[in-house]
């Protein structure tokens, strides 16, 4: 259930409470307790204005690797707790939301379109998704295709130094990008990534699919691998996602 603050209501706004139901596929506990903090401090921070979670864990998939969050504030960014690695935070400020989703900025747009408020203050993030819903951009081709070809660059270097891991995030960074352009090509907007496979084949691209699928696949084992057997933490190696 979305959390609302309190201004202009006569009612009572709800305790912070449970935000269980928003998401589909939390990854872990962490990313959970960190994001019921984070929602409790927006009820008492008036510059928070909307905490909004978006990529694979809100929508209908068997698990999520990460929980993506997106909060947008008025003039003074908050300072928050460092998240969890289970948890990307991404901030953006009140001024420069509307002229990003007038440029087609891939992230926001996403967010607009599939996330879910888990606070918000006044309704600003109800306005601003039905204001902004029938009028977002596709992701821009030639955009998803650079940011594969730098994805494929660090694929490489890390395959050839021998990094299992690393290669794994960047192929797979890679896939989705290249994933992205077809989809927009034919005039699909992409969903999340697990999604994307089917995406891909309902627009006659089993090839792309089946990569991505295995790449997916892939990347779950060695998160699995490494949490049980290595200290490595589960870093976002690169920032590719838009």
């Amino acid at each position: 259930m979305t959390q609302h603050a309190p201004a202009h209501t006569k009612n009572a706004p709800p305790a912070p409470g449970d935000q269980r139901p928003v998401a589909c596929a939390w990854p872990d506990d962490a990313a959970l307790e960190w994001t019921r903090r984070a929602v409790e401090r927006a009820h008492r921070e008036a510059t928070i204005l909307a905490i909004v979670a978006t990529g694979s864990a809100v929508r209908d998939v068997d698990s999520s690797d990460d929980l993506d969050l997106v909060l947008v504030y008025d003039s003074h960014r908050p300072a928050l707790a460092r998240p969890p690695t289970s948890v990307d935070l991404r901030q953006y400020e009140q001024a420069d939301v509307e002229p990003r989703l007038a440029e087609g900025h891939d992230y926001l747009s996403w967010t607009v379109r599939f996330g879910r408020a888990l606070f918000e203050r006044d309704s600003w993030w109800t306005r601003l998704r039905d204001e902004w819903n029938g009028r977002l951009s596709l992701p821009s081709v030639a955009q998803s295709l650079d940011r594969a070809g730098r994805a494929r660059h660090y694929f490489e270097e890390m395959s050839a130094a021998g990094d299992t891991y690393a290669a794994a995030e960047f192929e797979l960074s890679m896939l989705t990008h290249l994933g992205r352009a077809a989809l927009s090509r034919a005039g699909v907007f992409p969903k999340s990534r697990p999604e994307m496979p089917d995406q891909l084949r309902g627009v006659g691209d089993e090839e792309l699919a089946d990569r991505l699928s295995a790449a997916l696949a892939d990347r779950s084992a060695l998160r699995s691998a490494a949490s049980a057997h290595s200290d490595r933490p589960q870093e976002h190696l690169v920032g590719f996602q838009p």
